[in-house]
């Protein structure tokens, strides 16, 4: 299907008289093979190649030494473009670099209808691929898809609108599809229903997947993996040697997927014996093969204790009865929640269900239908409030940094908020310094201009932004998406100094479920528009499956809580309500014992 060898390619960088002044080797020597109905994953950390590689098989950049056969033709033959690009379809990390059309229906049929799909065949494809993408509830029908083909795109999530951007593909019927990031904004759930929606095409109709991502977990499912670093191939195998223990991905900025770090902990302790695990369905069937006298019949689940924070009003944020909705579509309804000064609050739920609609109404960045929101007992949205100040006092940090990035380089992106709320230039200089030291980007890169940044770096600059403005309240909407393991886990130490070291309030919208676990205090879960959840975060994330109990909200809890549940069905009597690895582990060896 694919075959490339020697490939190279360069960025060049041009002053304003054109003159050359840097050139960046992205991509070195790679030498790639896809075979027909392949399932490739590729990883490595930001500023790798990853991306510029994804471009290069969909004919979007033309490297400029090696040679690229797709489909047994010449991509880099003018030619052959049109051809390329109805073999190969693509899906980006941010969709809106994707989305063109109003509605659902006009975008997902717009690649399709440039291909020269006939009107009466086009519909259908429409309706297939909406509900392919997972953008309707399984067993919604066509009547349920139709529906959905009629909303408007400027009506959806930033994980609904990803999901668009996916249908758009599938309606084309590529022979390959690249996903660049594309899961990175949905939730656990979501992201878990497209990869098995890219198997099930990869394997029924024989469509080639390769899948550019940073969670590793999502490598579990390739045939092949290939690792990229500083634009070259360091290894390229299946997962049981990429994830083997002395693989050095920690070397190459990557980490392991949970479940098999899990599985080297209960190793370590003789739990188990074999190596080649890599599911939580495999790990609990060793586990009972191992030791069947840990087992007893009826082994009933714990029901989940029932928690909702009483609302307090002198508390520093308070959400009274609020309802909100784009158009005739309502988003929230009657939802009540206060934050006191100094917490660290994970908001969760699934993708479309109100969470950065929610937040926005805080900083009054959205006004809603009703219902109140006070911030320090001031009514954000009363005529008299001062919106300058309420906004000094609330940082917020976009989804995609990109929406809140416009100054030339990085010092006057930092600069720019203190130096135009009153601040004398002295002081937003100071302040603009400390902020960029703070978010641990380099002294060298204040005059960097935005758009030569990684994605990884500008999240940090919109971060520096906020936090030159002195905020008592943080909220963060998806903070680690998009960004490499290291990255992710130096943003989340930054955003826990700033909670711990400067006492800052901290509200975070994010899919990561492994991370929140770990670090945030309360967990606030939105389910259907509403407020389900509000208190301790692993009863939070054990009630959020216990509603259901169906396999496919699994993926919405820690791997650790996955395996404990999964053991207390199996008759394990295992104290399910964790979320810490190492006293789940503890808690499994003491059930054996």
């Amino acid at each position: 299907m694919i075959k490339i060898r020697d490939l190279a390619f360069e960025y060049f960088d041009r002053d304003e008289e054109g003159n050359l002044t840097d050139m960046i080797n992205a991509i070195r020597g790679i030498n790639f093979d896809a075979r027909k109905g392949e399932f490739i994953g590729v990883c490595g950390k930001n500023g790798s190649g990853k991306s510029t590689f994804a471009r290069i098989l969909n004919r979007l950049l033309v490297p400029i030494e090696g040679t690229v056969v797709i489909g047994g033709k010449d991509a880099l033959d003018e030619d052959n473009i049109l051809d390329i690009r109805k073999s190969v379809g693509m899906v980006f990390q941010n969709p809106d670099d994707q989305l063109i059309g109003s509605v659902v229906s006009e975008d997902v049929a717009f690649g399709a209808e440039n291909l020269g799909v006939a009107q009466e065949e086009l519909w259908e494809r429409v309706i297939t691929a909406v509900e392919q993408a997972g953008l309707v509830a399984y067993g919604a029908g066509t009547d349920g898809a139709e529906k959905y083909a009629d909303r408007r795109i400027n009506e959806l999530s930033g994980g609904e609108k990803q999901k668009v951007a996916i249908a758009g593909v599938l309606a084309m019927k590529p022979q390959c599809i690249v996903l660049d990031e594309s899961t990175s904004m949905l939730d656990p759930k979501s992201r878990l229903e497209i990869i098995k929606t890219m198997k099930q095409l990869n394997e029924k109709l024989g469509i080639t997947i390769i899948m550019i991502t940073h969670m590793m977990e999502e490598l579990l499912y390739a045939d092949t993996i290939y690792l990229l670093h500083q634009g070259k191939l360091v290894a390229k195998g299946r997962k049981e040697s990429i994830f083997a223990k002395d693989s050095n991905l920690f070397d190459y900025g990557l980490d392991y997927p949970e479940i098999v770090k899990i599985r080297e902990i209960l190793l370590e302790n003789n739990v188990i014996r074999d190596k080649s695990i890599f599911t939580v369905e495999d790990m609990v069937a060793r586990i009972k093969k191992e030791h069947p006298y840990s087992f007893e019949l009826n082994v009933k689940l714990p029901e989940p204790m029932v928690e909702h924070r009483k609302i307090d009003p002198v508390n520093a944020i308070l959400v009274d009865k609020l309802s909100c909705g784009y158009g005739k579509k309502k988003v929230l309804e009657d939802i009540s929640f206060s934050v006191g000064k100094g917490e660290y609050v994970a908001v969760v739920g699934a993708t479309g269900t109100g969470k950065s609609t929610l937040l926005q109404h805080i900083p009054a960045l959205l006004k809603p239908l009703s219902g109140t929101v006070y911030v320090d007992g001031i009514d954000v949205n009363d005529r008299t409030t001062d919106i300058q100040a309420l906004r000094c006092k609330i940082g917020y940090v976009f989804q995609y940094a990109s929406q809140q990035l416009f100054g030339k380089n990085v010092y006057e992106d930092v600069v720019f908020g203190p130096r135009n709320v009153g601040v004398s230039e002295v002081e937003a200089e100071k302040r603009a310094y400390e902020a960029i030291k703070l978010v641990g980007l380099p002294d060298d890169i204040y005059d960097m201009p935005i758009n030569k940044l990684s994605g990884g770096q500008r999240k940090r600059v919109a971060l520096a932004g906020v936090l030159a403005m002195k905020p008592e309240y943080l909220i963060l909407d998806e903070p680690t998406s998009g960004l490499d393991p290291v990255g992710k886990r130096e943003m989340l130490d930054i955003i826990d100094a700033l909670h711990r070291e400067a006492g800052i309030t901290i509200i975070m919208v994010t899919h990561d479920v492994e991370a929140i676990a770990e670090r945030a205090d309360r967990l606030i879960v939105l389910d259907g528009g509403r407020l389900s959840y509000d208190g301790d975060v692993a009863m939070g994330f054990y009630k959020q499956w216990y509603d259901s109990q169906n396999v496919a909200d699994m993926a919405q809890v820690p791997v650790i809580m996955q395996l404990l549940i999964q053991l207390r069905l199996a008759g394990m009597p295992v104290d399910c309500v964790e979320t810490d690895s190492l006293n789940g582990v503890e808690n499994i060896i003491k059930c054996i014992r």
